[in-house]
């Protein structure tokens, strides 16, 4: 069994390397990824093994978004989760993806209110060092976050 994301080492930004088996779980753990790595606080959740855990995630917001090439379209996605994060105070811990190609995904985020978050808060996505890549069969990418 594969990881799903790793935080790695990064001097002033966050930066996380992501793992996905199929291009939705690619999505899907660049999305657990960010969000898991800043720590968000919610009463409702606990900390098992440094993750907020939720019983439940009431939060549901639905993304479309076209772009055109993967890299793009990764940024575009996690920077409009971060922008519905932003504008209702939620923390987004899963998704189902409905539709995913490397230049276009149709999604539905799931999520929690939060009071905010343990570490930081994210500014952007970046594009610093980023290529998303199929490592034998596994989707892989280093994802910098300017906080």
């Amino acid at each position: 069994m594969i990881k799903d994301f790793e935080t790695l080492p990064h001097t002033a930004d966050i930066k996380i390397h992501v793992y996905g088996l199929t291009l939705a779980e690619f999505f899907r753990n660049a999305l657990i990824g960010m969000f898991q790595s800043v720590g968000p606080q919610s009463p409702e959740c606990k900390l098992i093994e440094e993750r907020l855990v939720c019983p439940q995630l009431p939060e549901h917001h639905e993304i479309e978004l076209e772009s055109h090439e993967i890299e793009t379209l990764l940024v575009d996605f996690l920077s409009e989760a971060l922008y519905l994060s932003d504008v209702h105070n939620e923390a987004y811990l899963d998704v189902t993806i409905h539709e995913v190609m490397t230049t276009h995904i149709k999604a539905t985020l799931h999520g929690i209110k939060i009071t905010g978050f343990e570490v930081v808060e994210i500014k952007a996505v970046t594009y610093h060092d980023l290529t998303v890549k199929k490592v034998d069969g596994v989707w892989q990418a280093d994802i910098v976050f300017d906080i």
